[in-house]
């Protein structure tokens, strides 16, 4: 049976549960309409739809409790797979880090060539009090921040269609895509590399569709405190953060467009 549509799904990853406290909350404010979808990735922890309701969140909830530890990558990927196994109906789709926050999910009217919206973020890396402070207003920009454009896939409006077609060509690739990260002795920003990966994707499939920029703030990132590791690997130092990245997406994006190219000429054979 195929569920009433909607034209938002938020989908929250996450491995500590507790984080949801700063991600969920925002949602009600600006997302009431929207399918919230939360992949959870720490098999320690069954998460449950009280928890979540407890939050605040009032809308249509899907939760995904993996069995095993897949990582940033996968947790990605299954989300948009289990949305089209489970047919839930939507026209875009916005991914959400469990310690950020979506402060603004208006879908504008674009082109049908558009297939994802970048706006700005908010980066909070100063006061923990800010966090009290997040506010829909900041859709205009904040004083209590950092605004930038956000070249990410998380809070980026991505067309959903175009989304579960990257899903697939990531399953194919994920060996290779992790290879690549544990090649690097920090932590690589997933969302940075799948946004890379989303874009390379698309120009070489669908040269005629493109992304496009509204200066307009929709997301908070939240870079509090400066813990030595995150998710086993060790954080990038600050003084070279600008250097390495910029070496990740560059390795990322050479292996995205190889195999991008190569499953082209596999198609057409």
């Amino acid at each position: 049976m195929f569920n009433k549509k909607t034209k938002l799904i938020i989908a929250i990853t996450t491995y500590d549960v507790d984080a949801l406290r700063i991600s969920v909350p925002p949602l009600r404010r600006c997302a009431r309409d929207a399918t919230l979808v939360i992949h959870n990735d720490n098999p320690k922890i069954e998460l449950s739809r009280q928890f979540v309701r407890e939050l605040g969140w009032r809308g249509a909830l899907y939760i995904i409790n993996e069995k095993n530890t897949v990582g940033e990558f996968e947790s990605r990927i299954n989300v948009l797979e289990y949305i089209e196994k489970e047919k839930i109906l939507c026209d875009w789709i916005v991914f959400v880090d469990d310690d950020d926050a979506l402060i603004d999910a208006t879908i504008p009217n674009v082109s049908e060539t558009t297939f994802a919206i970048i706006q700005n973020a908010v980066t909070i890396s100063e006061s923990i009090t800010d966090l009290f402070k997040i506010t829909p207003k900041w859709v205009n920009g904040s004083e209590y921040g950092k605004t930038g454009t956000h070249f990410d896939i998380t809070g980026t409006l991505i067309r959903y269609k175009v989304a579960v077609k990257f899903a697939h060509f990531m399953r194919s690739v994920l060996p290779e895509v992790m290879k690549i990260e544990h090649s690097f002795k920090y932590r690589i920003s997933v969302g940075a590399v799948m946004w890379a990966g989303l874009s390379v994707f698309m120009r070489i499939t669908n040269p005629e569709m493109s992304a496009i920029y509204m200066n307009r703030t929709n997301y908070v990132s939240i870079k509090l405190g400066c813990a030595q590791q995150k998710y086993g690997m060790r954080t990038v130092p600050a003084t070279s953060a600008k250097t390495f990245n910029s070496n990740v997406i560059k390795k990322y994006t050479q292996m995205f467009e190889s195999y991008v190219l190569q499953n082209m000429v596999a198609d057409a054979q």
